[in-house]
């Protein structure tokens, strides 16, 4: 197949708190058109955080209506549609029965009431496997709902019941980056250790239930004609549209960045905080610290994460903020801005949901230090702003510790919190790294619609990648040279640190 100039692919992102979706248009290499739907999840109960798969779907459809209405999809007037990818948010845990009707709400990847069932297979497997991975979701789906455990004929991830239901295909497919979030994933054979899956939950239902893992290049299938009906794309049925392996959001941002080569390291701000590379090589860490993924190119993708990161904010603007007369993350940052680094020694430990890295499900936020007359908006926010990137920035050095040679020299920050100034200075300074920025800033639905582009020209998708040629900001940032600063950043990371020690637990 060649690539005409009406031509474009469509990338989908599934995330946690919303959908998005883009029309990318190779001819100019450029963003023409995109959509998004937000949504909520059910965290009625602590340590809880589910979805139910129908929101997800009703997203999709009003989306690519979105895209079809303003860019002339419907009849191929304006622009062809040749491929559709998805990237959807890893670990949940979505279950079908025989019929492949969803049985219960998705367990999601924030997740953390299997928290016990996490520590009981790490125990058994001498390795932690954290609560927001997939098996110890399916472990305490079949000790406290056994009778939907019964029904469970397949185990799948978000964006493989995504595509099952936009293609119409019967088999349930997944891809090794996003299956390697499961925990009982092969990252050097890249396929399921059936073994450990059998391991897990004491017999083979869950072992059975595992998709087929389709190669970076394999297609998932071709876009059903009841779905281009349902979204109004290619209504005349003219075109076969690709839809691609696809795979988890981390592995679809790096695609979305250019990150497809060794050395290229990229800092993911969104609900959750990551941290990732690629890498000829897995990495093996026991304590689970850095999760060994694959990657969307049939390379390696090892990550760290900390599950508590701009929703951390968020919390801190709606009930801190927002008492103070703060109603705004601009008027906050503007606020704190003005505020010295280290906070006057005030420290905010971000674990609002738990954490993973390290691996405390049950932490609990703390902010410490507090004096008379420093408790403004302002100030805690800046406080929060840096517990993360503490947070963050122990993440970033268990990987230099478990990965021989990797030592990087910048950093490419994507994310809904990578467009805080304040917040990306304060990163800078604390990694001591210049930072770079993708000028589109949703790299994971970018990278899906990348990964459609190689799947529809039957390339491989680094390379695809590469010819894309992803565009930067102009201005990057550079750490301050400011002594005074710097030297509050170091006395404030080690109070962290022993703080969060103390309060729960050696890292």
């Amino acid at each position: 197949m060649s690539i005409e100039d009406k031509d474009c692919f469509i990338g989908i992102d599934v995330g946690t708190q919303g959908t998005k979706a883009l029309l990318y248009h190779p001819a100019t290499k450029s963003v023409i058109g995109r959509s998004s739907q937000s949504y909520g999840l059910d965290e009625s109960t602590p340590g809880r955080a589910e979805q139910d798969p129908d929101i997800w779907v009703d997203a999709i459809t009003k989306v690519l209506r979105d895209l079809s209405c303003a860019h002339g999809l419907s009849n191929n007037e304006k622009y062809v549609v040749r491929g559709i990818g998805v990237s959807g948010q890893q670990h949940g845990m979505v279950v079908l029965d025989e019929d492949c009707k969803v049985i219960r709400p998705a367990k999601l990847w924030c997740d953390v009431e299997a928290a016990d069932q996490s520590a009981e297979f790490s125990k058994k497997i001498g390795k932690v496997v954290a609560p927001g991975f997939t098996a110890p979701k399916v472990i305490w789906l079949k000790e406290n709902e056994p009778h939907n455990y019964e029904r469970m004929k397949y185990c799948c991830l978000p964006h493989d019941y995504i595509n099952f239901l936009l293609t119409g295909e019967k088999i349930i497919c997944t891809d090794a980056g996003d299956a390697s979030g499961q925990g009982v994933f092969d990252t050097e054979t890249r396929s399921f250790d059936t073994n450990l899956a059998v391991l897990a939950t004491g017999d083979e239902k869950y072992s059975k239930s595992l998709p087929r893992v389709l190669e970076p290049n394999e297609i998932a299938g071709f876009l059903s004609p009841k779905w281009k009906r349902l979204v109004d794309i290619d209504i005349n049925d003219d075109t076969q549209i690709v839809v691609s392996a696809g795979s988890g959001d981390n592995m679809c941002s790096a695609l979305g960045c250019g990150c497809v080569e060794q050395g290229k390291v990229v800092l993911s701000l969104g609900t959750s905080g990551t941290i990732f590379a690629v890498s000829n090589e897995t990495v093996s860490d026991k304590s689970g610290i850095v999760a060994p993924f694959c990657d969307a190119t049939g390379h390696h993708l090892p990550l760290i994460c900390v599950m508590s990161c701009t929703g951390v904010l968020q919390e801190v603007l709606e009930n801190w903020c927002v008492m103070g007369g703060v109603e705004t993350h601009a008027q906050a940052e503007q606020l704190a801005s003005m505020e010295p680094a280290g906070c006057y020694n005030i420290n905010f430990l971000p674990y609002l949901s738990g954490e993973r890295t390290p691996n405390w499900p049950h932490a609990t936020g703390a902010i410490l230090g507090l004096s008379k007359g420093k408790v403004s908006p302002g100030l805690i926010y800046r406080a929060a702003l840096e517990g993360i990137t503490y947070n963050l920035f122990d993440g970033l050095e268990n990987m230099r510790r478990q990965s021989g040679g990797f030592e990087p020299t910048s950093l490419i920050c994507v994310g809904g919190g990578s467009k805080n100034k304040l917040w990306r200075q304060i990163i800078s300074d604390v990694f001591n790294l210049p930072l770079q920025f993708p000028t589109e800033p949703e790299s994971a639905a970018l990278g899906a619609a990348f990964q459609a582009g190689a799947a529809a020209l039957n390339i491989p998708v680094d390379k695809y990648v590469l010819e894309q040629d992803v565009p930067m900001e102009k201005d990057s940032v550079y750490p301050t040279k400011d002594a005074e600063s710097l030297a509050n950043y170091k006395v404030a990371l080690e109070r962290h640190r022993q703080l969060s020690s103390k309060l729960f637990g050696s890292a």
